[in-house]
């Protein structure tokens, strides 16, 4: 955490040094990934309210940039068939879920800091791989709780630690991790009493046993 002192001292080594975050870092004594996520969250003319069409356009060229660049480096030869193609080529599983430089990518969008851009780049690659599906509404709301409550159970996993998220996320409907975590997340919280005095072990067995029963009935 850093004091009201330090953000402003850090304020002043940016306008002095730029983004040598490198130099910064030892002059605060702090890692370059600390001062540069420290300095992204603090700067000002950044926007806490929905996100525009615009700002969405721009975060997706942003990772498509870094994207094409990683893939460029490590496969040369894939890059005449991204620019040859019209369609969403680049979005490959296991490229899109390795992780980005967020702090790049925010210098690119803008007017985000780069814990909003990762929250909304979650929310569109869930969106472009589920096409569209309201996984976590209606019908299919009820079945994807069904599912995760089911899995986490088979799973016997005694920490959050041991679950294979990646796994999971691929039997929930192919989403990120995140989306899936984020989902357990939300039924235990309105689920599951005390959750916090509970144990990982403790939390899914009481969903299979007391909350899944529920769910069951109303489909």
């Amino acid at each position: 955490r850093y004091t009201k002192e330090e953000k402003e001292q850090l304020k002043k080594y940016q306008a002095l040094h730029g983004n040598d975050w490198k130099k910064i870092s030892g002059l605060m004594s702090r890692s370059n990934l600390s001062v540069a996520m420290k300095f992204s969250e603090i700067k000002s003319a950044i926007n806490y309210g929905p996100w525009t069409e615009e700002e969405t356009q721009k975060l997706i060229s942003a990772v498509k940039d870094v994207m094409r660049r990683k893939l460029t480096t490590e496969n040369p030869s894939s890059l005449s068939s991204l620019e040859q193609s019209d369609t969403d080529l680049w979005i490959d599983r296991e490229q899109l879920y390795q992780p980005l430089p967020w702090t790049e990518i925010e210098t690119k969008v803008g007017s985000r800091y780069w814990r909003q851009c990762k929250q909304k780049w979650n929310s569109v690659l869930t969106s472009k791989l589920t096409r569209g599906q309201k996984l976590y509404r209606g019908t299919n709301g009820l079945r994807t709780k069904i599912t995760l409550i089911k899995r986490l159970y088979e799973t016997q996993a005694e920490d959050a630690s041991e679950v294979n998220w990646d796994e999971l996320s691929n039997a929930i409907g192919d989403v990120p991790r995140t989306y899936v975590q984020s989902k357990f997340y939300r039924l235990k919280v309105s689920f599951v009493p005390l959750w916090k005095r509970r144990t990982f072990s403790e939390i899914i067995d009481y969903l299979y046993e007391k909350t899944l029963p529920d769910l069951e009935e109303k489909l």
